[in-house]
This record gives structure tokens, sequence and C-alpha cells, in this order.
């Protein structure tokens, strides 16, 4: 029971993500550090995972690519830092999936912002990509939670 609560709310945060990118071409540093700290949480109270090791390089692999990925220009600090902790939390086993549908829904972001209209002419400098970071990872929690 705590186990699927923790990865729902975890959940709920990847959304409260993609609300404010969206909103606001800002993710607050609140979100990734709660979904860190709700990590850690997790590992203490649930323990099942792969070695913990695994899934702190995983994201500190994507934070690097996240940083890079900034410092060219090419991704928001927040981006980098959600990309890091979703990272965190799909792990290993899950890790496959989660840059599959990154994959395809950072290709599909970008597809739609080329469209040739006004206002997804305006997306071009400053695209939210939390939309493509996000659903993979909630995809994955959710189902993580649900099969409990």
């Amino acid at each position: 029971m705590l186990e699927s609560c923790l990865l729902l709310l975890g959940c709920v945060l990847f959304g409260v993500a993609i609300i404010s990118d969206l909103t606001g071409r800002w993710i607050p540093d609140t979100v990734p550090l709660t979904l860190l700290a709700l990590f850690v949480l997790y590992t203490l109270t649930v323990g099942h995972l792969a070695p913990v090791w695994t899934h702190v390089a995983i994201g500190a692999v994507l934070l690097l690519v996240g940083f890079t990925l900034f410092a060219f220009g090419g991704l928001g600090g927040g981006d980098g830092k959600l990309m890091a902790v979703a990272g965190l939390w799909v792990g290993p086993h899950d890790l496959t999936p989660f840059l599959v549908g990154l994959g395809l829904l950072s290709l599909s972001l970008v597809l739609f912002a080329l469209l040739p209209f006004e206002r997804t002419r305006r997306l071009r400098s400053n695209l939210p990509f939390a939309v493509a970071i996000a659903p993979p990872a909630i995809a994955l929690l959710a189902l993580r939670a649900f099969s409990v």
C-alpha cells in the first residue's frame, strides 16, 4: 500500500512538472528535489529495487547529459534535472522503455514545433521538454504502482 502511494505521488509530481513547463516554461527546483526526497523515502521503505547504486548511476549519467545539453542550449536546466530524477526512479530494468519513450516524444515535440504556424514557430526557441520527459516516467511508475 505504501509502495503504491509513493509511486503515485511520484506520478503526480511528474505531472506538476509538465503543467509548470507548459504554462511558464519553467520547472521549479522544488519538483525534482521533492522527487529525489521521495525516491530516498521509497528506497528506505520498500527496498526491493535493483541495487540502489545502479539507480544513482543512471541518474548521474542523465544529469550529465542534461547539463551538457543545457550548456549548448539544447535543454533547460529544469528539464535536465527532471530527466536525471526520472532516470533515478526508472532504474536499470525500465531504462530502455523510458529512453525509447523519451526519444519518441522528443521527436514528436520537435516535429510539432516545426509545423508552419505562428504558434508553433514561437515554441521553437523554448520547447517544454517536460512533456517528453515526464510521460514515460509516469507510465512506468504507474505500471509499477498498479502491479504491486
